[in-house]
């Protein structure tokens, strides 16, 4: 086969790949259900996108922060599929909802001069504050309850400890504080030498039309595609998925060889942090979650030093399905729902603070 016609070839293949990518990502386009978009500064140079929902009905409760997992974005609780946006459920509840993109995902935007490079820590000692002192200006609330999934739940646990004062209560669903029972999770800690997290997201977009008739079997950690409609999981893929950071990918996998949950550092040892916790929390586990198993939540759970409550959900529940199954909106929705209600009274943080002492 001669030069110009492999060149001839080649571009071909180009064009087409482009175009699919293109095609594909229109078609399956759907934009955050959300009423407005806040861009949050970051002291470091970052700015952050901060998806918010509006109350539905007139209610003074303390605002949700929510925070997705490792390579999502806000669209994990704000979900263009309304019916699975968790922050417009909360929000017809009458909860002023905010949804967080962690710098590197989403809506946010690296600014000049600002670090290329992050991984959890930096998350909590950057991101988390920024997005905390812009709820209190948008709301003039000093606290939050927090909701946060994977990696987001972890996040928020370290935040209890880290920011007492400004946060009143927790839901951390599907949670992965433990690192001792996920076999198949240790195969994966290679993954953080290769440089395939940086194309996860071009990947999720080019598969996205595709699935539901082929999912790897190490997916099954993150997903029971049995139990979430495949419309969704297309537009999740072209919609909510981000690039694996290195810095965090080595973090998780520091995480996973040490069976640990601590800064990189090592001078803040996160989990050792729960049993001195004192917001009410709510631990949701999921019985087919390859993730975050819930003898791994409640692990955590039990470490807890606050108000708590384990809910496990059994059958077809998976990592993700916690958001996006079948009957997650009146499944698992309602139970976060309810926590939260009966945690929004101004005087339920100060009471177990009271109660610690």
């Amino acid at each position: 086969m001669s030069l110009p016609v492999v060149i001839a070839a080649a571009g071909i293949l180009l064009a087409a790949t482009l175009l699919h990518y293109a095609f594909w990502s229109w078609r399956l386009a759907v934009p955050p259900v959300e009423d407005e978009l806040l861009s949050v500064p970051t002291r470091d140079g970052w700015t952050l996108g901060l998806g918010r929902c509006r109350p539905r009905v007139a209610a003074r409760r303390p605002p949700v922060l929510l925070v997705h997992g490792i390579a999502m974005n806000r669209q994990a609780f704000e979900f263009g599929m309304e019916r699975y946006a968790l922050a417009a459920h909360l929000a017809r509840a009458g909860f002023d909802c905010f949804s967080l993109d962690h710098r590197g995902h989403g809506a946010s935007r690296r600014g000049p001069g600002a670090p290329r490079r992050w991984n959890l820590d930096t998350y909590l000692r950057e991101d988390v504050p920024a997005a905390l002192d812009a709820i209190r200006a948008a709301t003039g609330a000093g606290q939050v309850l927090w909701v946060g999934h994977s990696q987001g739940a972890l996040m928020g646990l370290a935040a209890c400890e880290r920011y007492p004062e400004r946060i009143a209560g927790i839901v951390a669903l599907a949670a992965p504080a433990h690192f001792d029972v996920q076999e198949r999770l240790k195969k994966l800690v290679l993954l953080r030498f290769t440089v395939l997290g940086r194309f996860t997201r071009v990947a999720a977009r080019m598969l996205a039309p595709f699935a539901g008739q082929w999912h790897p079997a190490w997916a099954d950690l993150a997903i029971n595609m049995r139990n979430v409609e495949r419309p969704v999981y297309r537009r999740l893929l072209a919609n909510g998925l981000e690039n694996l950071e290195p810095g965090v990918l080595e973090q998780f996998a520091t995480f996973i060889r040490e069976d640990s949950f601590r800064s990189m550092d090592g001078e803040a040892d996160y989990r050792a942090g729960l049993e001195g916790c004192a917001q009410p929390a709510l631990f949701v586990a999921a019985e087919r979650d390859g993730l975050a198993p819930p003898s791994v939540v409640q692990a955590a759970y039990r470490r807890w030093g606050g108000p708590k409550r384990y809910v496990v959900f059994e059958r077809d529940y998976g990592h993700t399905d916690l958001l996006l199954g079948r009957g997650a909106p009146e499944q698992v929705f309602p139970v976060v729902r309810e926590f939260l209600l009966a945690h929004s009274g101004p005087a339920s943080l100060a009471a177990a603070l009271e109660e610690r002492r």
